[in-house]
């Protein structure tokens, strides 16, 4: 899976989980606070993202997770080649 399909894939899962937000103005530039996800929130994404995307997300990295695009570069870093 190329990084443009991984984006759009974390894009459509991101939108799904966030239901007060317009799934069509959600994208990479999306910070997780303007979407509404409190950190409680927001650790349930990365559980959820973890089974869907095959990766396992280190404590201190998602500390810096800010927006949308901190999760796909950290996804596509990440990832098990053989996953897709």
């Amino acid at each position: 899976m190329d990084t443009h399909s991984i984006e759009e894939k974390v894009i459509v899962f991101i939108a799904s989980k966030v239901e007060q937000v317009d799934a069509s103005t959600i994208n990479a530039a999306s910070e997780f606070e303007a979407l509404g996800l409190d950190s409680m929130d927001r650790i349930q994404l990365l559980f959820d993202a973890e089974e869907i995307f095959g990766v396992t997300f280190e404590d201190k990295a998602v500390k810096d997770f800010h927006c949308v695009k901190d999760m796909i570069d950290y996804i596509n870093n990440h990832r098990s080649p053989a996953r897709s």
